[in-house]
């Protein structure tokens, strides 16, 4: 009765790691300048609904 324990792989796809997304334009947070973070900050801190400080 020599019975091995399951193991459990990790399901590893990527190697990218996650960084913290923006809630209010498609750029990742630590992409953002001083302006950007400014803007992104007021735009949800004030609940306007406009587009990216990039555009």
């Amino acid at each position: 009765m020599n019975q091995g324990m399951p193991t459990i792989e990790p399901n590893v796809t990527t190697l990218e790691v996650e960084t913290p997304a923006c809630a209010v334009c498609p750029h990742p947070w630590a992409t953002h300048d001083r302006i950007a973070m400014r803007f992104c900050t007021a735009t949800t801190t004030e609940n306007h609904s406009r587009g990216c400080v990039c555009r």
